[in-house]
């Protein structure tokens, strides 16, 4: 065995120190930019006039596709380089922050204001496509982070690795989409809602319904829930995303699927209330993984590289883990207001029904006195009248129970005298006193009610 090889080995372990930071970057599918440059595309077509900023953003946009066709080429087997490092930790990232500032500036200023029918069914419209413009789907906001703890195995250099593991909020990417929504709720806020404030606007459900088709269409993982009874909607995912990070190519943890739903949602606006909460603040933690995995030695010469990529890695030979794993899920503050109370709960007409003429006419304070007076004779008069209504049908009830239960009992009766001569006629006979029988039992029930039932309105 080589005793300088492994010398060597134990000195970089000590230089790695009790804990330390691993590069850890996300991969970024090439499908995913491509669509960027063409929603850039048809944006400059859209604005039908040169655009330095938009022109700026393409020509990085096609610098940004080349690089990561090239590193996106690497195997998870080998170790990045410095350039490619540095491109999934800095130039992409900031690439997609601009791209998120220019795309929603763009969209929020097409909204103008206007009061005529026409111009806010125009304004719905521009305010839906706006918010489908600005909105950027979970998984693209996060990062991962963390520390990893080695410690020497055997003299053949193999280690373990305990980690601990952060998928949190990318604090920037969350406070361009913060401002973003906070410009779309003060120029939208008033027009998505009915005028009362008591619901969102129809035209403005339809539209996010399209919306939610469009983005479902084109395989964007993002939908707009829209939540009537509070007058705000969150974010969530069309699909369940899954994810697997990976040391120097050992696959060491994964998640089937990230959180989703209102109580895991990163961000809810509010339009009643016009604004946009973030429940788990700008940079906070959404999952959090902690475990230990082993290496053999053929790890050993390589430096230490994460990468997180999302999709189902399950091909992939994982890492031999041991010790406690655990992965902790963080949920937001997503407590729903008090409801909106409608304010067209009323359905009394009689104001509408009301002549001028019938306003007009004076009352005399002896008109009044003899008004109520009818009035109240009428009241006592009807109060009368009902309170006999109910012993009246229960009394009826169980009269006819009574009657029924006479009847069919004595119908009951006759049948069991006649006399049979085959057994076909003796068995008709069993079967109508069966039936007679049946019906009395039926009209002694209901008899049986209607006494109860006289009972209960006498008593109240």
């Amino acid at each position: 065995m080589n005793i300088l090889r492994v010398a060597a080995f134990i000195g970089a372990l000590a230089a790695f120190s009790i804990a330390s930071q691993t590069v850890s970057i996300f991969v970024k599918d090439p499908a995913e930019l491509e669509s960027l440059q063409q929603n850039l595309e048809n944006i400059k077509t859209d604005l039908g006039e040169s655009n330095p900023q938009i022109d700026e953003l393409l020509t990085r946009a096609s610098k940004i596709a080349e690089m990561n066709n090239r590193c996106s080429m690497i195997s998870i087997n080998d170790v990045l380089d410095e350039e490619c490092g540095h491109f999934y930790s800095v130039d992409l990232p900031e690439f997609e922050a601009q791209y998120m500032e220019l795309t929603g500036e763009l969209s929020l200023n097409a909204v103008k204001v206007g009061n005529t029918l026409a111009e806010r069914t125009e304004q719905i419209q521009v305010c839906a496509n706006a918010l489908g413009g600005i909105l950027v789907s979970k998984e693209k906001m996060l990062r991962m982070d963390g520390e990893i703890a080695l410690e020497p195995l055997n003299l053949e250099g193999a280690f373990d690795a305990t980690y601990d593991f952060n998928l949190y909020f990318d604090a920037e990417r969350m406070k361009v989409q913060q401002n973003l929504l906070e410009r779309w709720v003060e120029k939208c806020s008033e027009v998505v809602v009915r005028q009362a404030h008591d619901e969102f606007a129809p035209l403005f459900v339809d539209r996010i319904k399209v919306i939610n088709d469009s983005l479902e269409k084109n395989k964007a993982n993002m939908k707009i829930v829209l939540e009537p009874e509070y007058l705000d909607f969150y974010l969530d995912m069309n699909r369940p995303v899954a994810g697997s990070y990976f040391l120097n190519g050992a696959q060491i943890f994964n998640v089937e699927s990230l959180p989703s739903g209102r109580n895991f949602s990163h961000i809810i606006v509010s339009a009643v209330d016009k604004k946009v909460n973030l429940p788990l603040g700008t940079d906070g933690k959404m999952q959090n993984f902690r475990g230990r995995v082993e290496f053999t030695a053929a790890y050993q010469e390589k430096d230490l590289v994460g990468r997180w990529i999302w999709g189902s890695q399950m091909d992939i030979r994982r890492a031999k883990a041991k010790g406690d794993i655990s992965s902790e899920v963080v949920m937001g503050d997503s407590s729903k207001p008090a409801p909106v109370v409608k304010k067209l709960a009323s359905i009394d007409t009689t104001a509408l029904i009301t002549s001028v003429a019938d306003s007009a006419v004076q009352e005399t304070p002896k008109d009044v006195a003899a008004n109520d007076a009818a009035k109240d004779a009428s009241a006592q008069d009807k109060g009368s009248k009902k309170s006999w209504i109910p012993p009246a049908i229960a009394g009826a009830v169980m009269i006819g129970g009574g009657v029924m239960a006479a009847v069919f009992n004595s119908k009951a009766k006759k049948e069991s005298e006649k006399k049979t001569l085959t057994r076909k006629e003796y068995d008709d006979r069993c079967d109508k006193i069966e039936n007679a029988q049946t019906l009395r039992a039926v009209g002694l029930g209901i008899a049986a009610a209607g006494l109860v039932g006289v009972g209960v309105t006498l008593f109240f």
